[in-house]
């Protein structure tokens, strides 16, 4: 049986900050639902069930933010912080000689001479991976042909699923399951670039891991010699130089490991220290004295820019040894959690969806599959949760299957295009 219900489209206005709505009819019906997956645990699950693990922090961060709930993954990742101790007088007037600048644009020109480019994310943080799909145009135009991802499965099995379907699935590796992760992996195909994993395989961890995946992209960089490579890595593994000898006996870091194999100097960006916490008591002292519309990086009149972390003479932080970065970007802060401003870009607009008249229970996942792409099977394009039968999702001008799941896997679908 089919059932109408009513979605209103909002088309954010960042000159003016206002709506423009449009309204259209949609035919929806009822239809058997699973995800495809080879893991036994369910790719996406609601906030009632991660709920029950307090203490599994990190999971239970990664988790809310596969479905969307960014003030949710925030309050259980605040959970690990530690209040700054704040400025002094100094460091203030010392940050006041440098101005904010497109980061977009300054990386873009600072990558022109580069074969390697090494950018981290926090896991947790979608904000960082629809960065990163922000920069891929343009380093295209500059020549770069691969993207490396440590969260994309280092199996030729994950190679050739991606390339058989042309579009990311869940089994394309566990980060890669949230749906700004997928899109930085469907941006990418889609442009043209070739895409591989480099993780360390087994159970490496600590400094054989560093080792293990900088020699796996030092393997692929000679099958391709002298062509230019994006690598999309977590955290600390972008730092070059000497690790401190707390860092759980890296030695190196996955980016130093590599310019020590194979000489090559990256350009190395890192996106975690400067962006937004939950609690603003634990952002990095220097950026809660930012308020940001966009990306940035922070440049004197000499041109140095702030924040190359951690070298004997950063102004940032105490001498702690060698290592360090090129590149710091400050992220803006969400303006709201529930559809953060930061993911509208492009032609991508937000659209509301409401189905109170429908017939089924909530809460309910609300995923929006990229029309082609096989539902259940694919990364969705976005995901909401929803108590009110009501959400905001994220969209560009594709076409696409809407899905509707409940707790008792009752599903709805509806095409909107």
């Amino acid at each position: 049986m089919k059932h109408l219900f009513i979605i209103g489209i909002s088309l954010l206005s960042i000159a003016c900050n206002t709506k423009n709505e449009d309204q259209k009819k949609l035919d929806f019906v009822k239809f058997d639902f699973h995800f495809e997956t080879e893991s036994n645990e369910m790719p996406y699950n609601f906030s009632s069930y991660w709920d029950t693990f307090p203490t599994m922090v990190d999971k239970t961060a990664w988790e809310f933010a596969k479905i969307g709930n960014i003030e949710r993954m925030h309050e259980i990742w605040d959970t690990k912080e530690s209040i700054e101790i704040g400025l002094t007088q100094e460091q203030r007037d010392s940050f006041g000689n440098f101005k904010a600048m497109d980061a977009i644009d300054y990386i873009l020109n600072e990558a022109e001479e580069s074969q390697v480019v090494i950018i981290n994310e926090a896991h947790q943080m979608p904000q960082h991976r629809i960065f990163t799909t922000r920069l891929l145009e343009g380093l295209k135009r500059r020549g770069y042909k691969h993207l490396g991802m440590e969260g994309y499965f280092n199996t030729p099995q994950a190679d050739s699923i991606m390339q058989a379907n042309g579009y990311p699935t869940l089994d394309s590796g566990y980060y890669t399951q949230e749906p700004q992760f997928g899109n930085l992996i469907r941006t990418a195909f889609d442009m043209g670039f070739n895409i591989f994993g480099y993780e360390s395989s087994g159970q490496a961890n600590g400094k054989e891991r560093e080792i293990n995946q900088a020699r796996n992209i030092e393997s692929y960089l000679n099958r391709y010699p002298n062509e230019k490579i994006l690598i999309h890595c977590g955290f600390d593994h972008v730092y070059e130089g000497d690790m401190p000898n707390n860092s759980m006996g890296w030695g190196k870091a996955m980016a130093g490991r590599l310019t020590e194999f194979t000489g090559v100097d990256p350009l190395t960006i890192s996106q975690t220290i400067y962006s937004e916490k939950g609690n603003r008591d634990y952002e990095n002292s220097y950026y809660q004295i930012t308020d940001l519309e966009r990306p940035s990086v922070f440049v004197n009149e000499s041109g140095e820019l702030f924040g190359q972390q951690r070298k004997k003479t950063s102004i940032d932080l105490p001498p702690m040894g060698t290592f360090r970065y090129d590149i710091a970007v400050f992220h803006p802060r969400s303006k709201k959690y529930d559809r953060p401003q930061w993911m509208v870009y492009s032609d991508r607009k937000e659209v509301e969806i409401s189905f109170v008249e429908e017939n089924i229970q909530c809460p309910c996942l609300v995923l929006a599959y990229k029309k082609g792409e096989k539902v259940g099977k694919a990364v969705p394009y976005d995901i909401q949760e929803t108590d009110d039968k009501k959400v905001t999702l994220v969209l560009n001008k594709s076409d696409f299957e809407i899905v509707i799941l409940n707790q008792k896997n009752i599903a709805l679908k509806a095409e909107y295009n």
